[in-house]
């Protein structure tokens, strides 16, 4: 069998290519494509075939579209039909490697990377031309395309880009300048914001002799830049501007990119609910042309569970275009159950090294880091997502220099020493819950139980952890109602053991609070009092404290998001952190008796 993803749509074992003409059984072939080796659930697939509005009809209708599936695999070659395969809540398709484009694409690239590492050019030269014979066309080109496969088509076309400019970068180390300029003339007009394909350009054009031609695509590269994204071309284009200028000296070798920034992102969860008001504040904020005197900075912050990582991998994905060089990623862990957070020299050594810089030439104390981290970086156009930062001393190293570059930090309490545009993400409106609730367990069972859906996502708070934990198990237990699982949620007693990560997830806020007694007492004691909001007065009576002491205990633990302000001076608790702020007491209370007895 051979699977064609990298262009039009193909399936073709040992004859004739199978003809799919169906554009949603299209889709539900791309999908499993796109995900060969993996089971793909039926939630996903309905998504994508239906792109987030599919009917009342959507399951027995995706069962239908995966038969007839079948039934063109056995037609062209009977065995293919056992390929489709039913799994868990989803389906399989079984692919070998050999198979498909582009896992063919993947190993070459792979070869080409490593002769091109040990200096061996012309086999990375024709390895590089062998990953790219592989494609004919853009990704899926001819199949309608959902939310996912959309992500997939665009993180794909950016992998053959940067692919693109890795074979021209072994081109010109070659000498083949003519013929890099040939490619490059096309690539740059059809994709006129990529930096490095316009300096590509110039040097080829350079080193052919043709010195007005170079200094021509620096003009079309300013033109397109200041037309389409208000920026003014990078450091790596002045810097060969000023070269064909006859400022500085050729060095003779490749174009210098930080090839290593691309493509750092984690998927997005499959099961997203879009937040327009604040994906449009952050959106905003990060696509703003770049001003004077620093970076730009969003905080995306608020309590654990609240969905803050989701929405920065869904806005880093939507603005990573406005950043020529790419985009990491670093996960400084805060808020984990039994795992220390990332050190910042840690997560320096990390970055540099994806930015290329040899392991051995990596500084080991944080300020030499942070300082090689800040030039790597100086005059770069680059996105650095930060993950679970737990404050401004974890973050502030981690801050890329230059105003083309920008930093998009997620955390719990907003530090404030941090100098970022600060954006609050709460709970879930109702309606948002439902949906996502809705996209774990299937549309056509939470429209059945609108009622009991609603009555779920309340149990959750809105909490975009807690409603994720119970679509899954929903989705785990299709003979399950809603009203009968609502019913089970009632029950405050049991319903965080129904609701897995929400506990582990608040824990690990707690867990901050290690030597910080007065504050921990208070966190466990107003779980016991069961009321959602509390005052200072109402603190220092329950602790038997002075108010400056209740002040001072409930302060923290709204740096820490346990707790959050209310209207009229009020501290509101969630739901779901009060029942766990319950276990706690009720635990340490009954460790006190057992002392006291002993």
């Amino acid at each position: 069998m051979r699977f064609q993803l990298l262009g039009p749509l193909r399936v073709q074992p040992t004859g004739t290519p199978v003809r799919i003409s169906a554009r949603k059984q299209r889709t539900v072939i791309a999908m499993l494509l796109a995900h060969a080796g993996r089971a793909v659930p039926i939630r996903s697939l309905v998504t994508e075939v239906w792109d987030g509005r599919p009917p009342r009809s959507a399951v027995p209708n995706l069962h239908t579209y995966v038969m007839q599936l079948r039934h063109l695999l056995s037609a062209a070659d009977p065995p293919a039909a056992d390929r489709l395969v039913t799994s868990d809540g989803g389906y399989l398709l079984l692919v070998e490697p050999p198979e498909l484009d582009l896992f063919r694409f993947e190993e070459q690239l792979a070869r080409a990377r490593k002769a091109w590492s040990g200096e061996n050019l012309g086999a990375a030269e024709a390895a590089y031309a062998r990953a790219l014979g592989m494609w004919h066309g853009t990704p899926a080109e001819d199949v309608p395309l959902g939310p996912a496969l959309r992500n997939v088509v665009a993180d794909l076309t950016d992998r053959y880009l940067s692919t693109v400019e890795e074979h021209i970068d072994v081109q010109l180390a070659l000498g083949a300048h003519r013929a890099a300029a040939e490619r490059l003339h096309t690539l740059t007009a059809r994709y006129p914001l990529r930096e490095h394909l316009h300096a590509q350009l110039m040097l080829a054009l350079h080193r052919c002799g043709d010195r007005p031609g170079a200094l021509a695509a620096f003009a079309a590269a300013r033109h397109a830049l200041a037309e389409e994204l208000g920026l003014d071309p990078g450091a790596e284009l002045h810097r060969l501007h000023r070269m064909i200028l006859g400022h500085d000296v050729d060095p003779g070798g490749s174009v210098v990119t930080l090839r290593g920034a691309r493509r750092l992102l984690p998927p997005v969860p499959p099961a997203f609910v879009d937040r327009p008001r604040l994906f449009t504040l952050a959106t905003t904020a990060l696509s703003a042309p770049a001003g004077q005197g620093g970076v730009r900075v969003v905080a995306l912050h608020g309590g654990g569970g609240n969905g803050k990582s989701a929405l920065a991998l869904r806005v880093a994905q939507r603005v990573a275009g406005r950043y020529a060089d790419g985009v990491l990623y670093a996960d400084l862990r805060g808020w984990r159950v039994g795992v220390p957070p990332a050190r910042p020299v840690e997560v320096l050594g990390e970055l540099l090294r994806t930015l290329g810089v040899p392991g051995g030439e990596v500084p080991v104390t944080e300020a030499e880091a942070a300082a090689l981290y800040r030039s790597v970086l100086a005059g770069r156009r680059v996105l650095v997502v930060l993950d679970n930062a737990t404050g401004a001393a974890q973050v502030a190293p981690l801050i890329p220099a230059g105003d083309g570059c920008a930093a998009l930090v997620t955390c719990r309490g907003l530090p404030a020493t941090l100098d970022a545009v600060p954006i609050a993400v709460g709970p879930l409106e109702e309606a948002e819950a439902v949906r996502l609730l809705a996209s774990l367990a299937s549309e056509p069972r939470v429209a059945a139980e609108p009622e009991a859906a609603a009555e779920v996502v309340r149990s959750c708070g809105c909490l975009p952890l807690a409603v994720r934990a119970a679509g899954a198990r929903l989705a785990g237990r299709p003979d399950l109602l809603l009203e009968t699982f609502a019913v089970r949620l009632r029950d405050r007693g049991g319903r965080l053991d129904l609701l897995p990560g929400v506990r582990s997830c608040v824990r690990a806020g707690y867990d901050q609070l290690s030597g910080r007694s007065d504050a921990a007492r208070a966190f466990r004691s107003l779980g016991a009092l069961d009321q959602p909001e509390v005052d200072v007065a109402v603190t220092a009576a329950l602790l038997g404290v002075p108010r400056t002491a209740a002040e001072r205990a409930l302060d923290v633990l709204v740096e820490l998001r346990l707790l959050e302000p209310a209207p009229g001076g009020r501290l509101r608790m969630h739901d779901l952190v009060r029942l766990v702020a319950a276990e706690l007491n009720h635990r340490e209370a009954t460790a006190s008796r057992g002392t006291d007895s002993g």
